[in-house]
């Protein structure tokens, strides 16, 4: 999309949030809980709930809708914003671990 609207003068981002209270994540979790069935899929159940302990530290929903306001009105921006920096710092270590995982 960045690409097919640069020739009008449109600038694109993505945001990419980390776990706010909204109810999104918690629907997510609800949902993997209805299709678990231990004996057919390979994701146990306690990996599941383990997952779920980011429901127990999610941030205010206002600090993102600031975020996305700072970005969205900024006359420059980085194509990706990740936020808070938490997040950011934990996708950047999950990319770097993963590019160098030998298999």
């Amino acid at each position: 999309m960045k690409a097919e609207l640069e020739e009008f003068n449109v600038q694109v981002a993505t945001i990419n949030p980390g776990p706010f209270e909204t109810g999104f994540n918690d629907r997510m979790f609800e949902e993997k809980w209805k299709w678990s069935h231990q004996n057919e899929y390979f994701t146990s159940r306690d990996s599941i709930a383990e997952t779920e302990k980011v429901l127990e530290e999610q941030y205010d929903p206002e600090d993102m809708i600031a975020k996305m306001v700072e970005v969205i009105e900024a006359d420059s921006h980085h194509f990706r914003t990740a936020f808070p920096q938490e997040t950011e710092n934990n996708m950047k270590s999950f990319e770097q671990e993963t590019w160098e995982e030998k298999v």
